[in-house]
């Protein structure tokens, strides 16, 4: 058993663009929309998010908020549209097994309005790997993971964020979630890096270049529960925000030597462009 103390967790308000580019993925429960996933923004017509955030649900039960903060809050500085999804693109070799292609892009039917708090994300044009380099997440997931199924592993530091391999069925033993947007900063690890650290703590997995890792070795920030979909960004020089990836999956959440799993936007710039033409 992995024991990490938790700490007070902080809220990050930045407005430097990085929260800016967060959506909130809603899908329809009965009376009303609840947040579920994330995604982002690419242009006035399309957002991408993960594909198994969205499998196996009708477009007209969706629906993203764009330019929010605070879930629980109508005084903010600028307000938040919504819009209802028209088309849902899913890669067509996403597998559910292995998240490998887990991309889905989503169609408005009415263009959104871009917005001190809305604005679009960068897709990489070239093939740079990002090692080395500070990412950020953001999300509304769970602040910590309070319990694993298996009764096994204690919570997690609560600047932690949310996903794993769970996508987000979510379970009553897990920890709070926030109303307000979190955000960690983690650093991208070599696929290769990647796969030792996880082997060390006890996983045998296979990660592809189609996935990218990020993460502490020590633990204590990371994306989980509830954050699937969402971006993992990388700032250019002239301050710009590339969407290094998207949010895909991962086991348990902020531990040490378990680095989160995200789909490397770069390796499907030729597919996102042809389904952005339509």
């Amino acid at each position: 058993m992995v024991e990490i103390s938790l700490r007070q967790w902080r809220v990050s308000i930045n407005h430097h663009c990085r929260c800016l580019l967060q959506i909130s993925l809603r899908q329809w429960r009965t009376s009303t929309y609840l947040h579920k996933c994330g995604a982002a923004l690419l242009n006035e017509n399309w957002a991408i998010t993960a594909a198994h955030c969205v499998e196996n649900v009708p477009p007209s039960d969706l629906l993203l908020r764009l330019g929010e903060h605070d879930l629980s809050s109508e005084d903010e500085p600028y307000g938040y549209q919504e819009r209802r999804v028209q088309i849902v693109a899913s890669h067509p070799q996403f597998d559910h097994r292995t998240f490998e292609y887990d991309l889905a892009l989503l169609r408005f039917y009415e263009p959104v309005v871009f917005q001190p708090n809305i604005v679009p994300v960068c897709v990489p044009q070239d093939d740079t790997n990002f090692v080395g380099r500070t990412a950020y997440v953001t999300g509304w997931g769970r602040l910590y993971e309070a319990s694993r199924g298996n009764g096994g592993r204690q919570g997690l530091s609560p600047n932690g964020l949310s996903i794993r391999r769970l996508t987000f069925e979510l379970v009553c033993l897990d920890g709070p979630l926030p109303s307000v947007l979190q955000e960690v900063s983690v650093p991208v690890i070599n696929n290769t890096v990647c796969e030792t650290m996880y082997r060390s703590a006890g996983y045998i997995e296979h990660i592809p270049e189609i996935f990218i890792c990020a993460g502490w070795r020590k633990g204590g920030f990371d994306s989980c529960e509830g954050d699937s979909g969402g971006p993992m960004v990388i700032q250019r020089p002239d301050k710009r925000w590339l969407l290094a990836g998207v949010i895909s999956w991962g086991i348990g959440c902020a531990e040490p030597n378990q680095p989160g799993v995200y789909t490397r936007i770069s390796e499907f710039r030729d597919w996102i462009n042809q389904i952005l033409q339509f």
